[in-house]
């Protein structure tokens, strides 16, 4: 009896110890995948339907692979979903926004493998998290600290405060640079106007030395510009921008640009005339040929849903990667390696 009684407790003990580290989805790796393709990280979700994915597909809209599923509760406050995700260097792990423990202000950043098995969290609750190109620690946004820029290693170690945002001003981080000297992002700076009423500038794009503080402006319209992001080798930034100004609404018609990293030579990549809301995800192509950047579907506003779009930057041509907003399931794309 004893021999029994102590066989159950070692048996109880490995089961516990092999869903450690585990996310509360299907982590099952039944089909893996070959991390030397080509693939893009998305996040899909439909609210009517209850679910949320990180998902990875190859750029010919083939091969969706699962990579972490959360089945939600439509009647909840608050649904653990996951936001936003970013893919680590080599494509074995990916630190995603939201996930357990999630709630209308805490949205923790979590490491997590290609599976959807929960590594540690690496922060209590973060947004905009950027990947340094070592794979060694993320940059991020803290939240509810403002704007803030903060640091942490991969292991979740050596948090640190590396750029603090002045005051009066918003701040964006879309990217970094490969050296990790300075990142790339949007700001808006808040005024009281002749009225007495407080007003703020357009979002514009600029990069920021993050040891000096330094700023280089890439833009300055009266447009709204957002989104920004790195080619391969740095030579050149792709961007949504707004293309009539005034008020920021759902029903703005946007476009994909790209321009040089110094801010020169901008050209607008797609024709839009419908209305498409500025989006905080893109993604370059690993030969920086190409960009994957999402739209909606033009339906009543009340249906409108999103997939994702790619865009070739020599001739202009699209291709659309995904086809499931007709069905109310929303795609985003994340990144692409």
């Amino acid at each position: 009896m004893k021999l029994l009684k102590l066989f159950l407790l070692s048996s109880i003990m490995i089961l516990l110890f092999s869903l450690c580290g585990k996310s509360p989805v299907d982590s099952e790796i039944e089909n893996p995948i070959d991390l030397n393709e080509e693939r893009l990280l998305i996040v899909r979700d439909s609210y009517s339907k209850g679910f949320n994915e990180i998902n990875t597909i190859k750029p010919d809209g083939t091969g969706l692979h699962v990579a972490a599923h959360y089945t939600f509760d439509k009647n909840k406050y608050y649904p653990e979903n996951y936001l936003s995700a970013r893919w680590s260097p080599d494509k074995t792990k990916i630190v995603a926004q939201g996930g357990p423990g999630s709630t209308i202000d805490i949205r923790p950043l979590w490491l997590m493998d290609i599976y959807g098995r929960l590594l540690h969290k690496l922060y209590w609750s973060g947004t905009h998290q950027v990947l340094s190109h070592d794979g060694e620690y993320i940059l991020f946004q803290g939240i509810p600290c403002g704007y803030n820029v903060f640091s942490v290693n991969i292991d979740g170690t050596d948090e640190k405060l590396v750029y603090q945002v002045g005051d009066s001003t918003t701040f964006n981080l879309y990217d970094i640079s490969a050296s990790g000297e300075h990142i790339l992002g949007t700001e808006k700076l808040y005024y009281t106007n002749e009225e007495g009423k407080l007003a703020n500038t357009e979002s514009e794009i600029l990069k920021i030395h993050l040891e000096t503080g330094d700023k280089l402006y890439l833009t300055d319209n009266e447009l709204s510009d957002a989104c920004p992001h790195y080619n391969c080798d740095e030579t050149k930034i792709a961007y949504f921008c707004r293309d009539i100004p005034g008020e920021v609404t759902i029903n703005n018609v946007t476009n994909v640009y790209v321009m040089s990293s110094d801010g020169s030579n901008k050209r607008r990549l797609t024709n839009e005339t419908k209305p498409n809301r500025i989006w905080p995800y893109m993604a370059w192509s690993p030969d920086g040929k190409k960009i994957a950047f999402q739209k909606f579907n033009q339906m009543t506003t009340s249906e409108r849903q999103i997939d994702i779009f790619i865009v070739d930057i020599d001739t202009g041509e699209l291709f659309q990667l995904t086809d499931t907003a007709k069905d109310t399931v929303r795609n985003l794309v994340m990144d692409w390696k």
